[in-house]
């Protein structure tokens, strides 16, 4: 008679297509058809007469610890943050041998673990039209696995849960140490591993049942189960309910958006209309101002340069309609490029103000202070591109120019390009600034040339710059510069995208000696002056 197996839930990943301030719990413990996902499997794996029943857990452990009480034992791994399954294998490795491997956020119509088990080690298999987000593998005639392929566009796939008899498990285990100082070891997945040494792990396939499911995202949820809202933040289900006035059951059609840098989104239905509520991110507390952002978004309401939304708060959430995009904003269109610099003067020239100055500098060095609790030396390191930026800030500084509100994101996914209309959105980073610091962030946060940056500048001044504003243009874009490339290295300590870093360094480094040329240098309006003309030149040639 076969020994019982034992099994390992894989319950410590913090899924990547999911967002866990809007969601607010790990994905196993997300809701279908009125069950927990993970507490579903663990009855199932317990009707089926397995009762050694081992769960890894990493990301927000803390809610998957009442589980105890249903018998299982809990493992922590420490390493989830920056490692995948194959490092839960590892935590796990004493509990694993005759086991079967299950992960958290699977569901099965029947139970499939009745009679698993025996001499072959096993994996779930099911044929994909659509494979490029699974590991498929080839399969020989006796079931055998083997050819494993990521991004394949369709194939077999490997789905659900696997079965490691105690050789097959043993023999893994020796593998990965000798395998630990690999380049690239900590970030594979077990079947990644495996995958290597297929010739020396013998793993057959068999027919994933009907009614398995693998939630990749919360729009798999919603397509299937109308009590979807269970996984939502039930803070932000009560805010839609009490604006629009409407009944939770009339929210359909929740979608997740992954364009924010700063917060987490998704997009519903109610009605015939459609909406996109924010979540404020877990970072946006140290890089937002809320009460600015709140002056501004509804001055650009009532300006109709943002007329979409309907609700913002200063705790962070807002609510919007839903604007579809007909084109990009695209800086090689004269007539979009024409009309949202048009926007920005007509929003510095409102008169509006707010309590909060935006200051590059100062923001720049909070931000690398922040930062500098994981990357360390950071002042050390850019102690001459601060030098730089302190003696760029006074120059500007005794300019006297009086401060405007300003946007301070604008780039162009910020702006929505509907039809003929132009909507400016995300008013998060508003204050106070020079009124060039939005022109500034145009050119730094998309990499634009100094062709591009001069375009800008004469088009919102509605006439060709004179020496002195040009100088100040971009003594900004350096300060801008600044700003945005420590916002990039405390995103990055938080395993977050930086990736403005590199267009703010080259800000600084094209700008940044060019503008304390031209305030410091005597000759540097002479020089400046050639340059133009022969530029001009050179256009009539």
């Amino acid at each position: 008679m076969a020994q019982t197996p034992n099994a390992v839930i894989l319950a410590a990943g913090k899924s990547s297509k999911f967002f866990a301030p809007l969601y607010d719990k790990p994905k196993g413990l997300f809701e279908f058809r009125g069950e927990v996902l993970i507490e579903r499997q663990i009855r199932q794996l317990k009707e089926a007469g397995i009762e050694d029943i081992t769960v890894v857990v990493g990301y927000e452990k803390e809610r998957f610890f009442y589980l105890e009480e249903w018998g299982v034992r809990l493992l922590v791994s420490m390493r989830y943050n920056d490692e995948m399954s194959l490092s839960s294998l590892d935590v796990a490795r004493a509990y694993i041998g005759n086991t079967i491997i299950c992960c958290a956020d699977h569901w099965y119509d029947a139970n499939p673990f009745e009679g698993v088990g025996g001499e072959r080690s096993l994996r779930l298999v099911s044929p994909m039209e659509d494979a490029r987000q699974e590991f498929v593998v080839d399969e020989e005639a006796d079931g055998r696995l083997y050819h494993l392929q990521s991004g394949a566009p369709a194939g077999l796939a490997m789905v659900g849960y696997a079965f490691f008899t105690e050789d097959f498990a043993e023999r893994f285990f020796a593998l990965m140490d000798e395998d630990r100082s690999m380049i690239g070891f900590k970030a594979l997945h077990w079947e990644q591993f495996w995958g290597r040494h297929c010739d020396e792990l013998p793993l057959y396939g068999v027919e994933a049942p009907a009614g398995f499911r693998e939630f990749d995202s919360l729009g798999d949820f919603a397509r299937l189960d109308a009590s979807v809202l269970n996984n939502v933040s039930q803070a932000a289900i009560a805010n839609i309910c009490a604006i629009l006035d409407c009944p939770r059951d009339a929210i359909e059609d929740i979608d997740p958006l992954n364009k924010g840098l700063t917060n987490v989104s998704f997009s519903f239905v109610v009605g015939d209309n459609k909406y996109v509520y924010r979540h404020p991110g877990a970072s946006s507390g140290n890089l937002v101002y809320r009460d600015a952002e709140v002056v501004a978004q509804q001055a650009a309401v009532d300006l109709g340069i943002d007329p979409s939304v309907i609700a913002i708060d200063v705790s962070g959430w807002k609510l919007s309609r839903f604007i579809e995009a007909t084109g990009p904003f695209s800086y090689d269109d004269p007539a979009v490029l024409a009309k949202g610099i048009a926007q920005i003067r007509q929003f510095h020239e409102s008169g509006v103000t707010c309590d909060y100055a935006m200051d590059f500098l100062e923001e720049g060095d909070r931000l690398q202070a922040l930062a500098a609790a994981k990357k360390e030396d950071l002042a050390r390191r850019y102690q001459a591109l601060h030098d730089q930026t302190v003696r760029l800030w006074h120059h500007v500084a005794l300019e006297a120019i009086p401060p405007v509100l300003c946007h301070n994101d604008t780039y162009a996914v910020n702006w929505i390009v509907a039809d003929d209309e132009l909507c400016l959105i995300d008013w998060e980073y508003a204050g106070m600034n020079d009124p060039f610091a939005d022109l500034a962030t145009l050119t730094v946060r998309d990499g634009l040339s100094r062709e591009q940056n001069d375009q800008i500048l004469a088009l919102y001044l509605g006439r060709e710059p004179s020496f002195e504003e040009k100088r100040r243009d971009y003594a900004i874009n350096a300060l801008c510069g600044w700003y945005w490339f420590n916002w990039a290295l405390y995103k990055d300590t938080l395993g977050e995208d930086g990736f403005f870093m590199l267009p703010s360094w080259r800000a600084m480094m094209d700008y940044g000696p060019l503008a304390l040329a031209m305030y410091e240098d005597p000759a540097a309006l002479e020089a400046f002056q050639a340059v133009e003309e022969e530029g001009i030149q050179e256009d009539c040639l």
